[in-house]
């Protein structure tokens, strides 16, 4: 009898594990599509400009940031958002966590004071900003001609506001892969969908899903062609 037991929990804890990972990564989806609802909201309030990766004047810095203490004079896009999903620079609220893989950084990385310590980043290869005022709106919602295949937010485990195709080959896997082996994306049109993270650039580059005015298509392919070992 113990023998048959054994048997049946080696083959069901299998199948409820990835039961909960699917319910984790259905929880995972919904948090950036709600995001990208207050993305919309800020844009519409912003002359159609959305909020860039990077954004204030302070006193002009571009890169780096201002030494802290900086509260005020630099932000992140999630930050400029709070006012749009209810929270608030004390509580940033759950919609910001991923629950297989929340943030867990010391908030001593964080590059800047006004920042949400958040598991999904902006696309920064549309939305580049530096802390300077080119940072304050970075690009228009007119200009996006493919919004279902435009990624707007995704998985994240870097301390840094942004992802980038150009991370499939950085250091560390700071893109998603803890969704077995995918990545929850969020696109320009509001529809969300978990993709292998090297199913986001092709070799087409009308098919590809990250802008290339920041790099060419050139850069994501090589990103690709050399990608860390987690998104293979």
């Amino acid at each position: 009898m113990i023998a048959i037991i054994a048997i049946l929990a080696a083959l069901l804890l299998p199948a409820l594990s990835k039961a909960k990972e699917k319910a984790r990564q259905t929880a995972c989806l919904n948090n950036p599509k709600q995001i990208s609802l207050a993305a919309t909201l800020y844009a519409s309030d912003n002359n159609e400009m959305m909020c860039g990766e990077r954004m204030g004047g302070g006193n002009g810095t571009v890169w780096p940031p201002p030494s802290k203490p900086n509260s005020g004079q630099v932000w992140t896009w999630s930050f400029a958002l709070l006012p749009y999903t209810s929270g608030s620079a004390t509580n940033f609220n759950q919609l910001w966590n991923c629950p297989t893989m929340p943030p867990s950084w010391d908030t001593a990385l964080d590059e800047v004071d006004d920042e949400v310590q958040s598991s999904y980043g902006i696309a920064e290869d549309t939305f580049w900003g530096t802390y300077g005022k080119t940072g304050i709106h970075s690009y228009s919602t007119t200009r996006i001609v493919k919004p279902s295949q435009m990624i707007l937010l995704g998985d994240s485990r870097w301390s840094g506001p942004g992802i980038s195709a150009r991370f499939l080959s950085w250091d560390h896997a700071w893109m998603g892969f803890w969704h077995t082996r995918r990545c929850n994306y969020v696109f320009w049109d509001g529809h969300a969908d978990t993709l292998r993270a090297l199913a986001t650039v092709t070799e087409d580059e009308g098919n590809c899903m990250w802008g290339h005015e920041i790099w060419p298509h050139s850069v994501h392919l090589t990103a690709r062609a050399n990608a860390k070992p987690e998104y293979q």
